[in-house]
């Protein structure tokens, strides 16, 4: 099909169009009969089906009738594939030129003298949200043999008037000005010879591992895969975390223990004898928490990020001043932010040559298999996330590394992205429960699929996980919920 084209009215076609009627069986000024029409909004398509009848109608040879469909709700327009009606000499220059008629999306037919024909049209584009109260307005043109219009009319047919028609969750989730927050993993790289910040999270007060505790599932197996290469690790440091709401002297002996906890783990992964393990730890990640104050949007984020590099309070107070001057915005943090805090960061540390963007490219065209999953990402970052290409290589990944949870989890987001639900369900399937982000995306699924009690479990527990996304999609959530019930 041809490419339809989506632009403003003049006023004046506004104001002629918003005049017509509507009528679901009609005549042309040049007696052809318009029948069977329908309009209808069906997925995310919109439908546009009739007949034409052609009996009796008068057309010379050397000219043609053009019927031309449009949908517009007085301010903006879209044309679909018209039909046009050939007298014989007109048919008979067309069918020499052939191709043309066969590249376009337009429908030609040849009229007969004393015979009754019957054109059926069908035709369906991507539904936009504008068009829920729009007309179908035909546009009736004599042409002449050079292709220029002797005279024309318009006329009215039908109506989609929705304003009545509750919207699937689906679909009023794509009209929504929000729409709902896709939380990707991305792997580290190792273009700089390093695989950082690989984390393993901890229960508040806790410092001993629980692989199945949010994230740590997929952090591990990404741990496990980055010591699987044994003979060239040279060195891992372990930076242990503890979240600042608690006693300094106490978030002090806990990092350290956190720390520790992953260094036992990692003295039964049988790592050569070469490779040095180092270990550090902090009361409280507050670069990590800046971090986060810096990508939101919260209330006088800047003057808690002033409290947190204000040199003349002391680090054990710096929590209880945030929370005495900003108690809304501390339990926010606390609440969404704390958990992901309490943590042990691992930088694995190689004697490889790291692999430039170049390479990586080249690489994925040949056979893209022969890339680890973190350097398939490191080309899929040199795009914006939801470009095409960004896209093409997030299903690349998945292909070369299908048990992967966080390349099926970013499948199904872009699957999500482009409307296709069964397939982002398919992606999901046995991945693991406790991923934030798979929460996330499990989420959408259940809005999408109305079930939006589920879905307000998933987000919150994405939430608390620390997926910032959730907490937008909670908000899209509860509009939906709110617009249900009215």
């Amino acid at each position: 099909m041809k490419q339809i084209y989506t632009f403003f009215l003049s006023l004046g076609f506004a104001l002629l169009a918003g005049s017509l009627s509507q009528a679901q069986n009609t005549s042309t000024n040049y007696g052809l009969q318009i029948g069977d029409i329908n309009m209808a909004h069906v997925a995310n398509r919109l439908e546009v089906d009739f007949t034409i009848l052609i009996d009796g109608v008068k057309i010379r040879s050397n000219q043609a009738i053009r019927i031309t469909p449009y949908v517009t709700n007085g301010d903006e327009m879209l044309q679909l594939p018209a039909v046009i009606i050939d007298g014989r000499r007109r048919h008979i220059v067309h069918e020499r030129n052939r191709s043309d008629m066969v590249a376009s999306a337009d429908t030609y037919v040849r009229h007969r003298k004393r015979e009754a024909q019957v054109i059926d049209y069908e035709t369906d584009v991507a539904f936009e949200s504008w068009m829920s109260n729009s007309e179908l307005i035909l546009r009736e043109e004599c042409i002449s043999c050079h292709d220029l219009p002797l005279d024309e009319a318009l006329v009215a047919v039908a109506i989609l008037d929705e304003q009545s028609k509750p919207a699937t969750p689906v679909e009023a989730m794509k009209s929504s000005t929000n729409k709902p927050q896709l939380a990707y993993i991305t792997p580290q790289s190792t273009a700089t010879g390093e695989l950082k910040n690989v984390e393993i999270l901890f229960p508040v007060n806790q410092s001993a591992i629980n692989p199945s505790f949010m994230g740590n599932t997929s952090n591990i197996e990404q741990l496990q895969n980055a010591l699987k290469q044994g003979s060239d690790v040279t060195a891992i440091h372990l930076m242990g975390y503890a979240s600042p709401e608690g006693p300094y002297p106490f978030n002090e002996r806990l990092a350290a223990k956190r720390a520790e906890a992953v260094k036992q783990h990692l003295a039964k992964c049988n790592l050569p004898a070469s490779v040095t393990i180092t270990t550090n730890s902090s009361p409280a990640d507050w670069d990590a928490v800046k971090a986060k104050l810096d990508s939101s949007s919260i209330e006088n984020y800047l003057k808690i990020i002033a409290i947190i590099d204000d040199k003349d309070i002391a680090p054990a107070d710096k929590n209880n001043v945030i929370k005495e001057q900003y108690p809304v915005e501390y339990d926010f943090m606390l609440r969404n932010w704390y958990p992901a805090l309490r943590k042990t960061c691992i930088t694995i540390a190689d004697g490889k040559k790291p692999m430039s963007i170049s390479e990586a490219k080249a690489q994925l065209k040949k056979d893209p298999k022969q890339l680890s999953l973190e350097d398939i990402y490191m080309v899929a970052l040199t795009y914006d996330k939801g470009s095409k290409e960004w896209e093409d290589i997030i299903i690349i990944a998945v292909n070369a590394y299908p048990q992967s949870p966080e390349a099926r989890i970013n499948a199904a987001n872009v699957a999500m992205a482009n409307g296709n639900y069964k397939q982002a369900a398919a992606y999901l399937e046995g991945v693991p429960s406790n991923i934030p982000q798979a929460m996330n995306s499990r989420g959408i699924l259940a809005m999408a699929e109305g079930n939006f009690s589920q879905a307000m479990q998933l987000f919150q527990a994405a939430e608390k996980a620390g997926v910032s996304e959730a907490t937008q999609n909670i908000t899209l959530l509860k509009q939906l919920m709110a617009a249900e019930n009215e």
